[in-house]
This record gives structure tokens, sequence and C-alpha cells, in this order.
């Protein structure tokens, strides 16, 4: 859940990258606004929906350009002993030289 009031670090570049998509814009920084201080965040796909007002087609295809370009990537931690019981992270690979 984010966090009440409080701000999202997030990289200018990227922000103002004509490449991007104001979709894939929009959901970098709401990623932000969830990343803790190693630049790793864990909403759920329902909730970053709710927050960017996308559906899930859309949110997906603006989703794809920023792991495209390694600015997102998205990896699996298990959180119980069943193969189902994992949570997906989403880690910004932002602010590098």
């Amino acid at each position: 859940m984010a966090r009440k009031g409080g701000y999202g670090k997030v990289d200018c570049k990227i922000v103002r990258d004509s490449t991007l998509t104001p979709e894939s814009r929009l959901i970098y920084t709401i990623l932000a606004t969830y990343s803790d201080k190693n630049r790793e965040s864990y909403p759920s796909i329902d909730q970053l929906i709710r927050d960017t007002g996308m559906s899930k087609d859309r949110f997906y295809r603006h989703m794809k350009p920023l792991e495209e370009k390694g600015i997102v990537k998205k990896h699996y931690v298990k959180t119980g002993p069943g193969n189902f019981d994992r949570k997906l992270i989403y880690q910004l690979c932002d602010f590098k030289d």
C-alpha cells in the first residue's frame, strides 16, 4: 500500500523521455511512489490499474517499454512452500549512469 502523503523519487531523464508514452511515464512514476530505499516495490496489478486508471491490457502494453529499456525489472520472491506462494517485485533500475 502506498504511503500516506510522502514522495516518490523519480529520475527526470525518464520522466522527460519522449520515446516513452505518457502512460509508461505514469506507470514509472507510480511505481516510484511505492518503492523502498532499494528501489523495490510490490503493489498488486489491481492496485496499479486502479492508480493509473488503465485497463489491464493498456497497462501491460505501456509497461512493456519500461521493461525493454531496463527501467523496470520484475522478479518473484517465494513467500511460502507452494508454487503459487510468491510475490511479484518491481525493481526500478533508474539513477544509473
